[in-house]
């Protein structure tokens, strides 16, 4: 029964994912709304539309590899072949699999994309060292930060039945222990954070601003807002692509903002201030209904784990079926937490629908704060920029903006913006 499901979660993901992808294609033959027409002359357009057509044999060839996979692992005996009675050694041969599978899938399809399609449009910068260095460090830490994440939930499994007296507890001692481990899970989480910053730093070369002018009014700016920013610095993007950005970065406590080095360089000033008031508004963001929400969720969560512990038998049939229908005569952890996933993927569907929906406001949010210092032009102007440059789709498909976006669509998000200052009588 478990393998059925999982069989049909599989095509159905697979039909999901061609049907999306066909009104993506569909929504690309309408002209473009004269709202953002001057992003792409004629010429470019053509082009936009070729370079994402060099891109589709190679989204039909992940999806198909992807479902193919996902069937090889479900029917076959590939999980008899990984077990083992220790299950940390079990994880590593697990982790180690999937990521030598990873390697063996992407990174041809990965060099092609960007030596071959991204070179043809003018949009690698990238040397072939560098890429091969940051594949590198791309799976050094996706196969660190799998390995603690799933050895914390092991030790979390192994340990539950002797903290629980067999699990003849209470709700709240369920309660207390819930909390320990949410404490625990959250200095793991911590832990993972700090290998992601530390991959990123060695992807790129951070340095700090400068001081002068440019530095000055930034900080100005960062006045209006209770929450210090601690560093503002510049990255070396122009070495690897055309993409030009400026983030704000978060670690518990510290913030940071982030600038490419090419948009200093090939966009006015007027531009970057535009793009860093956008993120000042999200420090400025005041919590809300929806944010409030999200933390309710978050409680129904750790009350879900809480209640989990309390009938852990309930867990210990469904990891038998599991370990019954794909022959196992102990435990895969990694199999049975993405089995759990899976079959929660209905209900993370409405969650990530409901979370890009709450992103898409504070981004509306945060491009009203450049509004209203009077960047809104200057803001609109970047996106053009951005757009014709990295050769972004400015003009999705309603259903798949409302559905998968987690920012507006730059056809939406220029004209709300343009309406913004219409509203404070500030020339379009």
């Amino acid at each position: 029964m478990i393998k059925l499901l999982l069989i049909i979660f599989s095509f159905g993901n697979f039909f999901y994912e061609m049907l999306t992808y066909a009104l993506i294609l569909h929504q690309r033959k309408k002209p473009l709304p004269d709202t953002i027409k001057d992003i792409y002359p004629e010429k470019r357009y053509q082009t936009f539309l070729a370079y994402k057509k060099d891109y589709r044999k190679i989204f039909i060839f992940e999806q198909v590899f992807t479902l193919c996979l996902q069937l090889f692992c479900i029917l076959s005996p590939f999980y008899t072949w990984l077990q083992d009675a220790n299950p940390y050694i079990c994880l590593l041969k697990t982790v180690l699999v999937f990521i030598a599978i990873e390697c063996v899938s992407d990174l041809p399809v990965s060099y092609y994309s960007t030596f071959t399609i991204e070179e043809k449009y003018g949009l690698n910068h990238q040397t072939k060292k560098d890429f091969f260095k940051d594949v590198c460090i791309e799976k050094i830490t996706e196969f660190l930060m799998l390995s603690i994440f799933f050895a914390f939930l092991i030790w979390v499994a192994t340990h539950l039945e002797d903290w629980t007296h067999h699990f003849s507890i209470s709700f709240a001692q369920a309660f207390l222990i819930g909390l320990l481990i949410v404490a625990a899970g959250f200095i793991i989480m911590t832990l993972l954070s700090l290998f992601s910053l530390a991959a990123m730093r060695l992807q790129y070369k951070f340095t700090e601003l400068e001081d002068g002018s440019l530095r000055q009014q930034i900080l100005t700016f960062l006045k209006e807002s209770r929450k210090k920013v601690h560093h503002i610095k510049v990255y070396d993007e122009s070495k690897k692509s055309n993409s030009k950005n400026a983030f704000l970065l978060k670690f518990l406590g510290y913030r940071e903002f982030g600038i490419a080095d090419n948009f200093l360089e090939e966009n006015s000033q007027d531009e970057l201030y535009a793009v860093l008031l956008h993120e000042i508004g999200h420090l400025k963001h005041k919590k809300n209904l929806w944010n409030y929400t999200q933390y309710a969720f978050g409680i129904a969560l750790f009350l879900g784990l809480v209640w989990l512990i309390s009938h852990a038998p309930v867990v210990l049939t469904f990891n038998g079926m599991i370990n019954t229908e794909f022959h196992l005569s102990y435990t895969n952890y990694y199999l049975t937490l993405s089995i759990f996933l899976t079959f929660c993927k209905p209900f993370l569907f409405l969650w990530n629908f409901f979370r890009n929906y709450v992103s898409c406001k504070e981004e509306q949010e945060a491009d009203f704060n450049a509004v209203d210092h009077g960047y809104g032009q200057a803001l609109i102007q970047t996106f053009k920029k951005i757009s014709s440059d990295e050769l972004i789709d400015i003009n999705p498909h309603p259903l798949i903006e409302l559905i998968e976006y987690d920012h507006p669509g730059m056809y939406k998000r220029i004209s709300y913006i343009q309406k913004r200052m219409k509203k404070g009588n500030v020339a379009v």
